[in-house]
């Protein structure tokens, strides 16, 4: 087969599962395939001298990462037991590459907004017919998340959230009005769901984002005046129009028999005692250079789980059987401070080799924001958001987008 076929192959294939990383959920063995026939193509291209296999140095920090993971989990004898763990973060090594290699690296980050907006249309549309859709009344949360979302919000907000900085990045780097036009639309658009879905931490990078484009790149917004106006004055009313939720999603005005936010959010926020419970047993275990292994880290946190007071409540997280909810925490218990220090040296020389280019640095800094409220690479659809940033962080910053 020739490599203008294949490459044209591998295109589509990656399209796919750019698309296809909101729907996950839905058939998660569907990416993998469309993986393996994308490893199948890199293979052939490697025997067709193509392209020669290396060890990129983005790729070496997360190498160092699993060979570490690998040989402290023989020495404990937790291998076993950390292996779906293992499993996680070679599926991310061999991923990136795979990723790496389509050509036309625009396409993916288009077919990843496409498929984000049209979860978000779906989504949007349950919301409608689910609910008389009134903003006087209305307040997304409790069950009807779960019922009208198509992704689940947390992870739809952060697809929406780096959406609005890959079209931020088209925007201030494209000489095409056409393509700038169009992405100045789709973040208009994704910006009016970040905020009608009241995703927390997506807002949070949303703002982060506008602060960050107001300092770095005033120069281009001065000539930009009315397009800013436009998003303040469409803020401004995403705010008013729909501030129930958000005042109940950011200061829990729904529990009206606790005054101080500090603590409604210790109450409420399920994080709080996850996070007080694993740090408890990270001092009370003292294995801090090595960690603990996964399984114990989830055994310990559900006998942790056992002694809260409100048994409803404690039932509730045991049912649920919580993880650390922060990548970061995660691998710190089960792998020690020296794991987390490998693994933060992933992140930070990433950041670090992205630092001239202020978007690019909150696409990989988004991500970060996101590992400290998620076990990101816990789940597949974590694995290829990852692989999915990495490979076109680093292709735009070595300028390969195809207009």
């Amino acid at each position: 087969m020739k490599n203008s076929t294949l490459n044209r192959v591998n295109l589509i294939l990656g399209c796919i599962i750019s698309f296809y990383i909101p729907f996950m959920s839905f058939a998660a063995a569907f990416p993998n395939i469309t993986a393996i026939l994308m490893g199948v193509i890199y293979v052939l291209k490697i025997k067709n001298k193509e392209i020669v296999p290396t060890i990129g140095p983005y790729l070496k920090p997360l190498v160092i990462f699993l060979i570490y993971v690998i040989l402290l989990s023989i020495f404990n004898k937790t291998i076993h037991t950390d292996f779906d763990e293992i499993l996680k973060i070679l599926h991310l090594i061999l991923l990136v590459p795979v990723l790496y290699e389509v050509k036309e690296k625009a396409f993916l980050i288009f077919a990843f907004i496409l498929g984000v907006i049209i979860s978000s249309s779906a989504t949007l549309f349950n919301i409608i017919s689910t609910t008389n859709f009134n903003f006087n009344d209305f307040i997304l949360d409790g069950a009807i998340v779960k019922e009208v979302f198509i992704t689940q919000r947390l992870y739809l907000g952060f697809f929406l959230s780096i959406s609005t900085i890959f079209c931020a990045i088209i925007f201030f780097e494209s000489n095409n009005k056409i393509i700038r036009k169009t992405c100045l639309t789709l973040g208009i658009i994704t910006t009016v769901l970040i905020f009608i879905f009241s995703s927390r931490s997506s807002i949070i990078i949303w703002f982060i984002l506008l602060f960050s484009v107001l300092i770095f790149k005033r120069k281009e917004i001065i000539q930009q005046k009315k397009t800013l106006l436009i998003f303040l004055i469409l803020i401004v009313s995403l705010i008013a129009i729909n501030y129930k939720t958000l005042n109940k999603r950011f200061f829990y005005s729904g529990d009206i028999y606790t005054e101080k936010l500090v603590d409604k959010v210790i109450k409420h926020e399920p994080r709080f005692l996850i996070w007080k419970f694993s740090f408890e047993i990270f001092s009370e275990n003292k294995k801090y250079f090595f960690g603990l292994g996964n399984k114990e880290t989830d055994n310990l946190l559900l006998e942790k789980y056992r002694t809260i007071k409100n048994k409803k409540r404690g039932n509730w997280f045991i049912e649920r059987g919580f993880n650390t909810h922060n990548q970061f925490l995660d691998f710190m218990l089960n792998y020690g401070i020296i794991g987390l220090i490998i693994y933060l040296y992933v992140f930070l020389s990433y950041l670090f080799s992205l630092k001239e280019n202020i978007f690019l640095f909150n696409l990989i800094l988004s991500l970060f924001i996101f590992s400290c409220l998620e076990n990101i690479l816990n789940r597949q659809l974590g694995v290829y958001i990852f692989a999915f940033l990495l490979v076109t962080s680093k292709a735009l910053s070595n300028k390969q987008l195809n207009e």
